[in-house]
């Protein structure tokens, strides 16, 4: 589950995508990513946590939390609710700490139904504009069948437009079922949302776990953001280990050095750090190693 979604996990796929890594197999056409210098690394000022990696800690001790994080390194969050509702009024409760401990709300997570309801989309904007959002991003909910997201497009577009004169961009953040479902024309439900939605009004943030389980090695992860260059903006940067289980960053099998090297390149801007099975940042040390892990991988 992510964030109450079920995730459908294909072991085998995902192995035969680890193995087509390792073995350095190249998608057929692909071209590769450019050398990069020695020792490149994703800027600090990049690299963020999805407070849902640490949600019943936040919701009982935000400040002290908040605290943690940034004594840990992070400087951007991405928030999945706040403590006594998601609404502007605990926003507003939100936006003095995120400001006393220097950390920047980069975007939040919000379910389908609410980009169908004209008042809640209102709220979502009005929470944004008080934490200083530039990204509002659905984290699935959309019906798990072709009729289901090629109706999502039409529906993300209104959203969007709305989110766009708000001066923000409207996401959308995948699990594993997008890759694995099949329209019956053989199109993948996340390319059936790509084409029946507008590139300048849905925009993508890449679960790239939940991708890399659905099947995908690190070079096709690589080229479906090629693909996507321009509206695949936003990463979630999440492990899994050989038996396809969730690990905490940096432990497990998905090959990020690789992901990271190309993503970097083709436009990414900002690398948001989960993991499902949450920790507590004050009374462990998970999410600082995390952090470290990532703001200390050498790319290519």
């Amino acid at each position: 589950m992510c964030g109450g979604v079920p995730v459908v996990f294909d072991r085998r796929k995902f192995l035969a995508g680890v193995a087509a890594t390792a073995a350095g197999v190249a998608v057929v056409g692909a071209a590769p990513v450019a050398a990069a210098s020695p020792g490149r690394r994703i800027p600090n000022s990049r690299i963020g946590l999805q407070m849902y990696s640490v949600r019943d800690a936040f919701m009982s001790q935000p400040e002290a939390v908040l605290r943690a994080l940034a004594r840990a390194g992070y400087r951007n969050l991405e928030f999945a609710g706040f403590p006594g509702g998601t609404d502007p009024a605990h926003a507003r409760e939100i936006r003095p700490l995120l400001d006393k401990y220097g950390l920047r709300a980069v975007s939040s997570h919000h379910g389908y139904a609410e980009f169908l309801d004209e008042a809640r989309i209102g709220e979502l904007i009005e929470m944004a504009r008080i934490l200083g959002q530039r990204y509002i991003v659905c984290p699935g909910g959309v019906p798990d069948t072709a009729e289901g997201f090629a109706e999502a497009g039409p529906a993300f577009n209104r959203a969007g437009e709305r989110i766009r004169r708000a001066g923000m961009k409207l996401g959308y953040h995948n699990h594993t079922s997008e890759f694995t479902g099949h329209g019956p024309d053989g199109r993948t439900f996340y390319q059936i949302l790509l084409d029946s939605s507008d590139p300048e009004l849905l925009y993508l943030e890449l679960d790239m776990g939940w991708s890399s389980a659905a099947g995908l090695s690190a070079q096709e992860n690589v080229e479906l953001i090629r693909a996507n260059r321009g509206r695949m903006l936003l990463a979630h940067v999440k492990d899994l280990d050989a038996n396809g289980n969730l690990a905490d960053l940096g432990t497990g099998v998905v090959d990020y050095r690789t992901i990271l090297s190309g993503a970097t390149r083709l436009g990414m801007r900002e690398f948001i750090i989960e993991n499902d099975d949450q920790s507590n940042p004050l009374t462990d040390s998970r999410a600082d190693r995390m952090h470290d892990y990532l703001a200390a991988l050498r790319l290519r």
